[in-house]
């Protein structure tokens, strides 16, 4: 059976993926635990704020090493969504410079619109 562990860094939506998620018949922890992380089959990393904020929890709670560890070295599935995904990158430039994960070569830049109005994302 599959173990999902949704990483719980402290702020964010991750209530709403859980409830998907045990729904959808999963069993799913919501976790910042070193061992939950390696007990899980996959891993989600769901992200609302900024870049910034994101990388600073998680090193706060010292789990880089083992997302590390668990994704790129034991090859466990993970799922980054919104600014969860943002953080495979080397860097962002969100309200500064700012060191990521570096799994995927490349940084997070805004993007440039000209003066036209960037669409919006959100639910409404």
């Amino acid at each position: 059976m599959k173990k999902i562990c949704l990483i719980d860094y402290g702020s964010g939506n991750q209530k709403s993926m859980y409830n998907l998620l045990d729904y959808l018949g999963y069993k799913v922890k919501l976790s910042n635990s070193i061992f939950d992380i390696e007990d899980s089959t996959h891993i989600i990393l769901p992200g609302v704020g900024s870049y910034s904020k994101l990388m600073k929890n998680l090193k706060e709670k010292k789990i880089l090493d083992v997302l590390n560890k668990e994704v790129i070295l034991k090859h466990k599935p993970f799922l980054g969504i919104c600014v969860g995904m943002q953080l495979l990158a080397e860097k962002s430039f969100e309200n500064g410079d700012h060191k990521g994960l570096g799994w995927i070569k490349g940084s997070i830049k805004k993007l440039k619109t000209n003066n036209l109005k960037l669409p919006h994302m959100g639910w409404n």
